[in-house]
């Protein structure tokens, strides 16, 4: 045994037996101990009786309401000027010669004509053009009015639209678009990138800083990656050219998704057509509305269709004739549509039917057996949706030594009109206003000349019309609820079109809290 070992008795007892009970002592019972007891349970009745009453009263009285009215300022913004962008000059890549294959230069001058209820406009050239057309009058051109100094809060319409005739080697055909609002996210359906067929982007910048702009391309087989189309600059007062081949080659059916941060854009497609020698068109392609479920293009205008049809059987290269209806829904997943071709003022045999297709693939529905006459095409489908529709004329060649003339256009989705609107119209061969009520009640809107007497038009339920409308001139449309119009030129051998835009907006005060 060690000197620290304990004997065993002395060691303690770590676990010690249970058997052995505590035996509580137990005080007698006294007189005095039960008043003690009594006392404390009548405290404990009164306790719980005082909680429960506090409880019911919080629940069942109605408890004092304090209210304030926090500070406020009613505030009018400055008022801006209404701004609008015209795309400039049919551009072209290479010369006559074909030298510079890479570098955009204009063909000739458009006319613009604009207008403004309040009866200043400003036109002012962009500075700045990768087709060398910085300041001069093939540039892209700012149109601008003041506001209403006196009246911040109302509305002034401006408007704006040009065309060009162009006749020149292997470039020949009508365009016609309209000036446009800048924007920060846009959607162009349109062009081509397949053999004879040449597109270019514009992207053109009207404010004081450099806009950096990111593309999104989309085609017949899905999503299309490739470098460069991320980081662009458009420099203030300046526009981008950029070829669309240069992204996607061979694309029979682009469309294109514009964003830009810093300073916003316009942003147009150029499309040119040549087949073999010959050639075939050109258009500028404005951008669509965005995707939605009920999409309305009016202003399908089918002029000389045994011009067309006579082509249409010459090979693969004359394809593209054909009334074609472009698709792309944005996502996955199989799209459900109804497609309906409406005759304006009833005239003409129309069409509906349903069309399926895969959504992040651009899909393209041909139109046939249309006769000649004037259309609106309505798409609705159950997931937000872009549509687009490309229509052609033609005339007939003079003579064995001369070819047949054709152009082509294609037709923008409509935005909606729900509030009084103002459009101009570009010059050209035989101007028509189209106008569209997809809703289900009738419409009676004014339709008014500058400086001139209005003119009622009646519009029917789901019904359509196009009235002649003269060109250079700014027409204002009032008097409904929700609208769609569109502009046409057509001649031998001509045809361009664009979409009406809704009115800015004026500067409404604005309550800030403090």
């Amino acid at each position: 045994m060690s000197d620290t070992e304990l004997p065993p008795a002395a060691q303690p007892d770590l676990f010690p037996e249970q058997e052995d009970e505590v035996v509580a002592t137990r005080e007698p019972l006294t007189a005095r101990r039960v008043a003690i007891v009594g006392v404390r349970l009548v405290a404990g009745v009164v306790g719980l009786g005082v909680a429960t009453v506090t409880i019911a009263a919080s629940v069942l009285l109605p408890l004092p309401t304090v209210s304030s009215t926090p500070p406020s300022t009613l505030v009018t913004p400055v008022p801006t000027a209404q701004q609008q962008v015209c795309p400039g000059a049919v551009l072209r890549l290479a010369d006559d010669t074909g030298q510079g294959a890479t570098t955009s230069s204009a063909l000739g001058v458009p006319t613009t004509s604009s207008a403004s209820s309040s009866g200043s406009v400003t036109r002012t050239p962009l500075q700045q053009s990768d087709a060398s057309t910085g300041g001069t009058a093939a540039a892209p051109v700012v149109i601008s009015t003041p506001p209403n100094a006196a009246d911040p809060a109302e509305v002034i319409l401006l408007s704006g639209a040009q065309s060009q005739q162009v006749n020149e080697g292997d470039f020949v055909g009508l365009a016609a678009a309209t000036c446009s609002a800048v924007s920060a996210d846009s959607w162009l359906v349109g062009g081509s990138t397949a053999v004879g067929r040449t597109t270019l982007l514009t992207l053109s910048n009207p404010t004081e800083v450099p806009a950096t702009v990111d593309l999104e391309l989309f085609g017949e087989n899905g999503a299309i990656t490739a470098p460069g189309t991320s980081g662009i600059v458009v420099p203030a007062s300046g526009q981008r050219v950029l070829s669309l081949a240069g992204f996607a080659p061979d694309v029979v059916s682009p469309v294109v998704h514009v964003t830009s941060t810093g300073g916003q854009v316009t942003a147009e497609l150029q499309q040119s057509t040549v087949r073999g020698l010959e050639p075939g068109g050109l258009d500028i392609v404005g951008a669509t509305v965005a995707p939605a479920t009920d999409v309305v293009i009016p202003g399908l205008r089918v002029d000389d269709l045994a011009s067309v049809q006579t082509l249409l059987v010459g090979g693969a290269s004359f394809a593209d004739l054909q009334t074609v209806l472009r698709l792309y829904a944005p996502g996955e997943g199989t799209v459900s549509t109804t497609i309906s071709v409406i005759p304006e003022d009833g005239v003409g045999t129309g069409t509906s039917f349903p069309y399926e297709f895969d959504a992040g693939r651009v899909a393209e529905v041909p139109i046939t057996d249309l006769e000649s006459g004037n259309y609106t095409v309505r798409i609705v489908a159950d997931t937000p949706t872009l549509a687009a529709v490309r229509v052609s004329n033609a005339a007939p060649a003079a003579n064995a030594d001369t070819p047949a003339a054709t152009d082509f256009a294609w037709l923008t989705a409509a935005v909606p009109l729900t509030s009084t609107a103002q459009l101009t119209v570009a010059t050209g061969p035989s101007p028509l206003l189209h106008i569209a009520n997809p809703t289900t009640a009738a419409v009676s809107m004014t339709l008014t000349a500058a400086g001139g007497e209005g003119t009622i038009v009646e519009l029917p339920a789901g019904a359509s019309t196009s009235l002649p409308v003269e060109g250079g001139e700014t027409y204002t449309l009032s008097g409904y609820d929700t609208l769609y119009a569109a502009v046409s030129l057509a001649g031998d051998g001509m045809i361009a079109r664009y979409s009406a835009q809704p009115s800015g907006a004026g500067s409404d005060p604005i309550r800030v809290y403090r």
